[in-house]
């Protein structure tokens, strides 16, 4: 009886002792995916990566992901004419690259314009509107970007877009600038593309959030 005791107890204590060193040999965090600190790299970028025809460097970013290494880089025409053109032009571009051992290789680009404008020409990133996030924590970015496009001779709100983008995914507001003016206002409304809900919901909260941020016009 004793001996069978004995036995039980030594195996008992075998099986705990095995499942708990299967346990310490688990690494921790096996799943975690986290976006690095972003960088600005505008100074380094114009020695790295060619400048596009009639564009002027507005802006840079870094980053690491799940995806690899990343670069934003945003650009400006600002107001031209074209050949064979009266009136003025515009363009704004944000390009993805990804930095590999061969090189920088590009993953989407975004164009956007106002063309032939003889009134006043608005095509423009605002001021710190770019925003790098991982919303949904999948260790991809999110890059959110906001913009004005207007070509007009009087006071009304400006054409605004906020474009997001998750790996090759795009999202878009698209709307109008608010303008207040003592007790009235002009603008403000938007519409959310229908892609969004099949997003995370979190997406679309913050883009509503983002975009509220910019283009508002206060006349006293």
């Amino acid at each position: 009886m004793r001996y069978y005791l004995l036995v039980t107890l030594i195996v008992l204590f075998s099986c705990k002792d095995k499942r708990g060193k299967q346990n310490e040999q688990l690494p921790e965090n096996t799943n975690e995916k986290v976006l690095s600190e972003v960088e600005e790299v505008t100074a380094a970028v114009s020695a790295l990566l060619p400048l596009p025809n009639s564009f002027q460097l507005k802006r840079a970013k870094k980053w690491h992901d799940a995806s690899g290494e990343n670069w934003l880089v945003l650009y400006e025409t600002g107001s031209y004419i074209e050949k064979g053109m009266m009136n003025a032009s515009a363009k704004l571009s944000a390009v993805l690259y990804q930095k590999t051992d061969s090189g920088f290789v590009q993953q989407w680009k975004m164009i956007d314009f106002v063309q032939d404008c003889e009134l006043d020409l608005t095509c423009a990133f605002y001021d710190e509107h770019l925003s790098i996030t991982d919303l949904d924590k999948n260790g991809l970015a999110e890059i959110t970007m906001v913009y004005a496009l207007g070509c007009k001779g009087d006071v009304s709100p400006n054409e605004k877009k906020l474009i997001m983008y998750e790996g090759g995914k795009k999202y878009a507001i698209r709307g109008e600038e608010l303008m207040i003016m003592q007790k009235d206002s002009i603008g403000g409304t938007f519409t959310a593309d229908t892609v969004f809900s099949k997003a995370p919901p979190v997406f679309l909260s913050f883009a509503k959030e983002h975009w509220k941020k910019f283009g508002l016009q206060k006349y006293e």
